[in-house]
């Protein structure tokens, strides 16, 4: 554990979600890191401030405004059916390409180590994800990945922090 991973993993740590043994690797880390002990009081401060905050605004965007938005979008993809589906496909294909090359990474024991908690964390509460990734980690391979799998490893990459690699170079 060092100081970047556990920066990206303190909402998961403050509000109750973490795996026990990366909540304790976290606990241990803090314990032996000044910095981190400041920074993650901040964290909690904040949060908690931002809390408060939260029940004292009530953002939202006017209805005219959401109206005006949606019959845009709509006849936006009305008028150019081609453009939505083409664009569809090309998030598609972008998707299948970061999650194979995830996957492969995870077959390789190449994961960085933020990306692999992450996954290890998610094995623990999908026996379909564990039994995948360790059949894969024992072939060596990624091997063609079923939809489900395909869509969880898609959600876990949504959960890295922008511009964070997922493996190691």
């Amino acid at each position: 554990m060092n100081c970047k991973e556990l920066a990206y993993m303190l909402a998961d740590y403050f509000d109750g979600s973490m795996d026990l043994r990366l909540r304790e690797e976290l606990d241990s880390h803090i314990a032996r890191c000044e910095p981190c002990m400041k920074f993650a009081k901040t964290y909690r401060k904040t949060c908690d401030k931002t809390k408060e905050l939260r029940k004292d605004i009530e953002y939202q965007i006017p209805q005219d405004v959401r109206d005006r938005l949606e019959n845009f979008v709509r006849s936006a993809a009305l008028k150019y059916p081609e453009m939505v589906k083409e664009y569809r496909e090309q998030v598609d294909r972008e998707r299948r390409e970061k999650v194979t090359a995830l996957l492969s990474a995870a077959a390789a024991g190449r994961l960085s180590s933020i990306t692999a908690l992450l996954v290890e964390t998610h094995c623990v509460k999908c026996p379909e994800c564990k039994e995948y990734f360790d059949k894969r980690r024992k072939a060596g391979n990624a091997g063609a990945a079923p939809k489900a799998i395909e869509s969880h490893v898609a959600l876990l990459m949504e959960s890295l922090p922008p511009d964070e690699e997922f493996f190691l170079a």
